[in-house]
């Protein structure tokens, strides 16, 4: 099956059944084509809780018009991508969604049916804007709209509206080009859409997966897979920001389990849910993430390094022998990524995860005082239990520094050396990071300093690391460049630079790292002014309830 790849950049605008196209002058210098009528007819899949709705994923079987057929749409940076497979031959209720599409969003869907959840139909007038050289630009559509929704019971609805999409997003003046048409729908009488896609508004707003506000590990849990499931998509097609920020989501994953391991091994206890093989399968995950992410790093590194040379101190030869390398490295893990992705071993970590999301949260108490939560229990407890796992990660962060700071004073270490070290207190402070970034921010809370100093931290020795992993496949390229007898001049020269800046980037640790502990101790000096003026308060309110008592 031929499957056909587009990136779709658009604009949607809500306009009543009297309100006029743009007129000529408006949409100028772009001239528009001849109108040509379709009449589109398309049915969209999803799994019963909407999964693929829920994470900007469209699955839909269209009938009509130029681009008849399977589709389905993925979120991406700057727009969406749209893949397109033709229908099967014979009965429509026969046909079935193509293999490649269950592929690419198997993370979302999990094993689970899809099943229609809604109708569109569309009477579309087309026009082609062209601009003076008569190429195309922007495909402008005025569709009516007539709708039923599957979901709840069922209802249907009716509606006309525009969209403008980029014949080609990598022209140079596209996205301008667009804009001005916006400009001109505006002109019109248009307005921007308030959904973000026919689907969106045909079913309505969707009811939240996981309830919030039973607790601030669920919350936080919830949080995290969501994001994963986001990204799965572009992950599996290997994108830059679909690997980096699954890998992310995974990293606060295993950050909040491992801080709030008690809390969830009780409410854990009586199911067949185990945290440390879950937290087990995050890190053999993450480390194939980490595989492809590296290289990922390393090439944009290296080219924008090597673009700062002359070509006479780095060669077109060695910057050819550089992409060539990493190119072939990154296809090889993403190759092992996507494999991972689509063995049952991820999809039963999937499933245990969605469980460990429902169950966290089901043990908490009640508490005296404060305002409850939806948990039974008061925000001073789900405030107190996040604070808890920030104290824990800043031990481990504390001990962590001081071991490094102490090796780094004593002994007479290599670049390498000191590297490894500092990379351990990295790790630290990003786990703290990821715990402190779930407080939420309050007047008589200091979190905002404790949360900027981890940032800086853990950017500083992060472009270390980087350094580090760069300078590693410089290593593995230079070796190979030599077997084959090839000039590796160019080669040391990024060594070098990147060795230097890795220096001069250690310089200032141990004053990031204490700015880290400082606002820690800032953090815990709020606390403390907080408990005080709650017992203050709490004081006052017991001596003004026993006056009234007297009064009586």
């Amino acid at each position: 099956m031929t499957i056909n790849e587009t990136v779709e950049v658009e604009s949607k605008f809500e306009v009543d059944e009297h309100t006029p196209l743009p007129t000529v002058d408006a949409l100028a210098p772009l001239v528009a084509d001849v109108p040509v009528q379709h009449q589109l007819s398309a049915t969209y899949y999803d799994t019963a809780d909407l999964s693929l709705t829920r994470h900007k994923v469209t699955l839909r079987r269209r009938t009509g018009g130029d681009d008849e057929g399977w589709h389905l749409k993925l979120p991406a940076r700057g727009g969406r991508v749209e893949l397109q497979a033709p229908l099967g031959d014979g009965d429509p209720r026969d046909d079935v969604v193509p293999p490649e599409f269950l592929s690419a969003v198997a993370g979302v869907v999990r094993r689970r049916p899809l099943e229609p959840v809604a109708r569109i139909d569309n009477r579309r007038q087309v026009l082609t804007l062209r601009d003076p050289d008569g190429a195309p630009v922007i495909e402008f559509c005025d569709d009516h709209v007539s709708t039923e929704s599957f979901v709840d019971g069922g209802s249907t609805s009716g509606w006309r509206e525009w969209e403008t999409e980029l014949v080609d997003p990598g022209r140079p003046d596209a996205h301008d080009l667009l804009e001005s048409v916006a400009t001109a729908c505006a002109a019109a009488g248009a307005t921007a859409s308030s959904s973000s896609s026919k689907l969106a508004r045909t079913i309505g707003p969707l009811p939240e997966a996981h309830e919030r506000g039973v607790s601030p590990v669920r919350d936080a849990l919830a949080r995290d897979l969501h994001q994963l499931l986001d990204h799965d998509p572009g992950a599996r097609r290997v994108t830059m920001v679909g690997v980096h920020q699954m890998r992310v989501a995974v990293r606060g994953l295993r950050s909040t389990i491992s801080s709030y391991a008690d809390e969830l091994g009780s409410e854990t206890a009586a199911t067949d849910l185990d945290l440390a093989a879950i937290l087990a399968e995050l890190k053999v995950l993450a480390a194939v993430l980490g595989k492809v992410r590296d290289i990922q790093v390393v090439d944009q590194r290296l080219g924008a390094l090597a673009a700062g040379y002359p070509e006479d101190v780095v060669t077109p030869r060695t910057r050819h022998l550089l992409r060539t390398e990493l190119d072939l490295e990154e296809a090889r893990a993403g190759e092992r990524l996507t494999a991972a992705l689509l063995s049952d071993r991820y999809l039963d970590l999937l499933d245990r995860l969605h469980d460990l999301v429902r169950i966290a949260g089901t043990d908490a108490a009640p508490a005296e005082g404060g305002t409850r939560t939806k948990g039974g229990g008061t925000r001073r407890d789900a405030e107190d239990l996040l604070l808890r796992g920030v104290d824990r990660q800043f031990r481990k962060f504390a001990k962590a520094r001081t071991r490094t700071e102490r090796d780094l004073d004593s002994l007479d270490l290599t670049l390498a050396q000191r590297e490894e070290l500092t990379h351990v207190v990295r790790k630290r402070a990003k786990a703290l990071r990821s715990n402190v970034s779930a407080v939420p921010a309050t007047d008589d809370l200091a979190i905002a300093p404790l949360r900027t100093a981890c940032d800086r931290l853990h950017s500083v020795l992060g472009e270390v690391q980087d350094s580090v992993t760069t300078r590693q496949w410089i290593r593995r390229i230079t070796r190979r460049a030599e077997f084959a007898g090839e000039s590796t001049f160019g080669l040391g020269v990024l060594f070098e630079h990147e060795r230097g800046f890795s220096e001069r980037a250690l310089e200032g640790f141990e004053g990031d790292a204490a700015a880290v502990t400082a606002a820690y101790r800032e953090l815990s000096e709020s606390r403390r002014a907080a408990r005080r003026c709650r017992r203050k308060d709490e004081k006052g309110g017991k001596k003004g309830n026993k006056k009234k008592g007297r009064g009586k």
